[in-house]
């Protein structure tokens, strides 16, 4: 029998309940609010995982108060649920820029001759092209294509390898990957094998972007506590002439970021913005 745990929370307070969560074990959450579901109130979040009864009891025990909560939480029985194909009917082909469209590679796709195909399947590394800040990056390498060339590319926490892919059907001329998560490293090594990359590259997992070297185009689309880490690392990555795409960061941190860039010499050039993500662009 399978089980599902649903936790009514006001939103502010959603993420910190995530949080207390998954430190006591949850696994992971699906998020409803709103934008999905119109009968929710628009303040409201409804987190929903899944597991067997005496599993979800022991989390909320090892949980004790949760902040925020709008009702008791609730334990209910659900039919079976075949994660590995289900969650495939929410993946459709997607337009990230003017020149690229990821599509799922169980998707068939007619695209016209100008347009560029990621073929990417998620596993469980971060990067399909649904979250803003892989949109916003893939954006940034259009445009940076088309003005100028992307070069060699380094890409700071690669996740699936879509931003990579990206890059390589842009015209990168080599491209060097890095995660810290060997999960990643393996999903990311599938997805360029099967979209059969052109430019030559490397995939390496580590905790730190490489020493000595330089790179025409640095992506790093990991999060700000993890930019503001590495600020000078990356900024030393990026070679004369060259730009550094910045991302996974929230309006409200972008001040925060670029005062731990400023003293590495490189200036802002653009800044883009959707909802609540925002992404530097800074040039040498």
């Amino acid at each position: 029998m399978n089980y599902r745990l649903t936790l009514c929370s006001a939103a502010a307070h959603a993420d910190a309940l995530i949080g207390r969560l998954m430190l006591c074990g949850a696994p992971g959450f699906e998020w409803r609010d709103a934008a999905v579901d119109p009968a929710i109130p628009a303040d409201e979040v409804q987190l929903i995982t899944y597991g067997e009864r005496s599993t979800l009891e022991a989390l909320l025990e090892a949980a004790g108060a949760l902040p925020g909560l709008r009702a008791a939480p609730s334990i209910t029985t659900v039919d079976p649920i075949d994660w590995a194909e289900s969650w495939k009917a929410h993946f459709k082909p997607l337009r990230l820029s003017p020149r690229l469209v990821v599509v799922p590679s169980w998707e068939r796709y007619q695209a016209a001759t100008s347009t560029c195909i990621i073929k990417v399947d998620p596993g469980s590394a971060f990067g399909t092209g649904q979250h803003a800040t892989t949109a916003l990056c893939a954006r940034a390498l259009d445009q940076r294509a088309a003005e100028h060339t992307l070069g060699t590319v380094l890409d700071f926490g690669c996740g699936t390898g879509i931003l990579a892919i990206a890059a390589d059907l842009l015209g990168a001329d080599a491209l060097t990957l890095i995660d810290n998560d060997p999960l990643a490293v393996d999903v990311a090594t599938e997805n360029l094998s099967a979209q059969g990359m052109a430019s030559p590259y490397t995939l390496t997992c580590a905790e730190r972007p490489p020493d000595g070297a330089t790179y025409d185009t640095v992506i790093a689309n990991i999060l700000a506590p993890v930019l503001i880490e590495h600020a000078r690392a990356l900024a030393a990555n990026v070679a004369d002439d060259g730009c550094l795409l910045l991302s996974g960061l929230l309006t409200r941190q972008i001040d925060e970021v670029l005062a731990a860039y400023a003293p590495c010499g490189l200036t802002q050039r653009r800044l883009s913005c959707e909802g609540e993500w925002a992404l530097l662009w800074l040039e040498r």
